[in-house]
């Protein structure tokens, strides 16, 4: 995929307008939109405050694979996660192995990542899990 098509696809993903992203790093939004179309060259300096903002690497940008950071709602939700596998651990007396314990980790936030693409308003809700842990750990 060409550079001005990957760096359309990340200002879209962070959720930018051409607008802004252009105020963003100083340029005007004809010039913005002259770079993303492929008729001017992206500097490395342009290239560098891109992914700044879009919040991934220049080379994510140039390689075409956009990997975003985690925002602190993922992280928050992460927390919950390991703390609701914690509870039902603690519930059945249970002594997992750290494996174990990674898989519950990693199908609970699966599961919910899952659900908030579904729902991007909706709480964690560990209850909407239980019956999975317990399995887990049964």
């Amino acid at each position: 995929m060409a550079i001005h098509n990957i760096l359309k696809q990340a200002r879209e993903q962070a959720d930018l307008t051409l607008e802004k992203a252009a105020e963003c790093i100083g340029i005007s939004g004809a010039s913005f939109s002259r770079m993303e179309n492929g008729l001017s060259k992206v500097t490395t300096d342009r290239l560098e405050m891109l992914a700044a903002l879009y919040e991934v690497s220049a080379s994510a940008l140039v390689e075409g694979s956009i990997v975003t950071k985690p925002s602190t709602i993922d992280i928050d939700r992460l927390k919950l996660v390991v703390e609701a596998v914690q509870r039902v651990v603690n519930d059945l007396q249970a002594q997992p192995s750290p494996e174990k314990m990674a898989l519950a980790v990693s199908e609970l936030y699966r599961l919910e990542i899952n659900h908030i693409v579904n729902d991007t308003s909706a709480a964690f809700d560990p209850e909407r899990h239980i019956g999975i842990i317990q399995a887990i750990f049964r």
